[in-house]
């Protein structure tokens, strides 16, 4: 499967998680992926995105626990966290490790897990390598507006 690129890189942005916690560099410990999870749901709140933030955060939650436990080896014993709502209102999740593969993708996540959780929740998965390893991420599509 080739490599994909962030959505962020073809899509304008609205928001990105900006200022001291422009990104949320956590420790690849427990508590990272909870810290994950309250931090997605309060700046979600804040920017009074219109989509499913409970969600969202589960999302955040998941792909920082596979990221602690997977892509989390060597030296560099930390994620990086990164928040990014688009100019239609579609949510970015990006997660980064420093291990560059991703060998179990392939987009269908048969076995039980985060991934396949985070898919049932309605994130459209996506990985692609960087310089210093590999990002995931987790897309939820702009909401709709009802009239």
């Amino acid at each position: 499967m080739p490599a994909l690129h962030p959505a962020a890189d073809v899509a304008p942005l609205r928001a990105t998680w900006a200022g001291a916690l422009s990104t949320g560099r956590l420790n690849a410990e427990a508590a990272a992926a909870q810290s994950a999870r309250v931090r997605c749901n309060l700046w979600l709140t804040i920017q009074m995105w219109a989509g499913p933030v409970e969600r969202a955060a589960a999302v955040a939650n998941h792909l920082v626990c596979n990221a602690v436990r997977h892509g989390s080896t060597g030296e560099r014993r930390d994620v990086l966290l990164k928040l990014s709502i688009t100019q239609p209102g579609t949510l970015l999740i990006e997660v980064s490790d420093s291990v560059p593969r991703f060998p179990a993708f392939d987009g269908t996540f048969r076995v039980s897990g985060g991934l396949r959780h985070s898919q049932q929740l309605g994130a459209v998965l996506s990985w692609f390598p960087t310089p210093s390893g590999k990002t995931v991420q987790a897309r939820f599509m702009a909401p709709t507006v009802q009239s």
